[in-house]
């Protein structure tokens, strides 16, 4: 009887000890299992915080410390990635390193984007991003040209790499125009035009170029509209040519004080003179109070102020000059000769809800002003100017040179900060 105790005592005892270590051995596990889903999540939380501040190319990839756009996406990754036999984040990979440390222990990550055909966030967004590039069924295209949205995936490892866990998102952005595409025309004003002077329009992409509400006014001797010679299309010319100012090159004379307004220019439209408008704080959230806004932009005035805050470019008596992106400026501006505004390839979208005087830039993107839009000088702008109340006045040489917001138009809109946002319901975990 004490043999068969003395057994059962051993038995139960060596049972009791290789429970404790397989539970030792699955606690382990599912600690490290937790660290390498807390560094993924960090790993996400820094990818889409990065994606907002600036889109998908903010580096120069040669040379990944230059904030320069070079038309790439930054992080393509994976690379070379952390083993348990060098348990460390490899220098030089293509993907965003991170190494987290908290107390003595080390966890690593990484994240990287896919804007490439096929990658899962395919017709994600609003309908003006689901552009068919390549013909194939899908709206990314095979170079992966659209560099407003794409998939993140963040990977994460434990303190001794033998636990990994990978977390995918798709990242995009919400409209700021209606259907994603800007102004049609270079000018558009909800009261009569009297601003140009001696001002130069030059519209090489459609054959509009002012759109009013009110009346036309006197104009100085040098001013004139010009649009693409007849019998060509935009298709036939390239982007510089474009968007070139020398009037001389690639166009026709259409509009001028001598021989009067052309096509191009429509005058006294109650379509935008009837439209209501108002500056009023809290008629901000009203699309019926502000009609006129509401026939070019996607949101709410107050929702676009609100983007603007959330980049940080809620301005207030602070120059826009450097910036790009989507900027609200609250209260009277002045822009003079040698301020920037945007650039050729990051345009900006800049919206006074107050008075501008334009006397210089150049300004690449969209003006819209809610106040009384004065020019003088030589400004020189890329892109449209908005006028929603007026009035206008100026006797300066404007050059306006028509560029459309989507680039040619047949291209996904540019990445505009404070626009970007986590897809919903796009969030998986392998």
């Amino acid at each position: 009887m004490a043999l068969v105790l003395l057994i059962s005592i051993t038995l139960v005892i060596l049972l009791t000890s290789k429970t404790v270590l397989v539970e030792t051995q699955i606690t382990a596990d599912n600690y490290r299992t937790g660290q390498a889903a807390a560094a993924a999540s960090a790993a996400m939380d820094q990818a889409v915080a990065y994606f907002n501040a600036g889109g998908l190319d903010q580096h120069n990839n040669t040379t990944p410390a230059t904030l320069t756009a070079d038309g790439l996406v930054d992080y393509t990754g994976p690379g070379t990635q952390p083993t348990t036999a060098s348990c460390s984040m490899p220098a030089g990979a293509t993907a965003f390193p991170l190494t987290l440390t908290s107390g003595s222990q080390t966890t690593y990550a990484q994240f990287y984007f896919n804007n490439t055909d096929d990658n899962a966030c395919d017709c994600q967004a609003t309908v003006s991003q689901d552009i068919d590039i390549d013909g194939d069924g899908d709206c990314m295209g095979t170079l992966g040209s659209n560099m407003t949205r794409a998939l993140v995936t963040a990977q994460g490892w434990s303190d001794d790499c033998t636990a990994v866990r990978t977390i995918t998102q798709c990242v995009g952005t919400f409209d700021v125009f209606d259907a994603g595409s800007g102004p049609q025309q270079p000018f558009i004003s909800k009261a009569g035009v009297g601003v140009f002077g001696n001002a130069k329009i030059i519209n090489r992409y459609n054959n509009s170029s002012i759109w009013s509400g009110g009346t036309d006014a006197v104009h100085g001797a040098s001013y004139g509209t010009y649009l693409r010679p007849s019998g060509t299309e935009s298709a036939d010319y390239t982007t510089a040519q474009l968007d070139s100012s020398n009037e001389a090159l690639n166009t026709q004379l259409v509009s001028n004080r001598n021989a009067g307004n052309g096509i191009d220019v429509i005058t006294d439209d109650p379509t935008l003179a009837n439209k209501t408008s108002s500056t009023a704080v809290a008629d901000m959230t009203s699309t019926a109070q502000n009609q006129f806004f509401d026939m070019f932009f996607a949101p709410t005035k107050a929702e676009i102020q609100n983007a603007a805050n959330a980049a940080g470019q809620m301005l207030a008596g602070t120059s826009p000059v450097g910036l790009t992106g989507l900027i609200w400026e609250e209260g009277n501006l002045a822009l003079h000769n040698g301020d920037v505004v945007g650039s050729a390839t990051n345009p900006a979208i800049l919206i006074v809800n107050g008075d501008l005087s334009l006397t210089g830039g150049p300004i690449y993107g969209v003006i819209y002003v809610t106040g009384t839009l004065t020019i003088t000088g030589n400004p020189v702008v890329t892109g449209s100017i908005i006028s929603e109340n007026g009035p206008n006045s100026g006797a300066g040489t404007l050059t306006l040179v028509y560029k459309p917001w989507s680039s040619d138009g047949n291209q996904a809109p540019p990445f505009i900060p404070g626009t970007g946002a986590a897809i919903a319901g796009s969030w998986k975990d392998w």
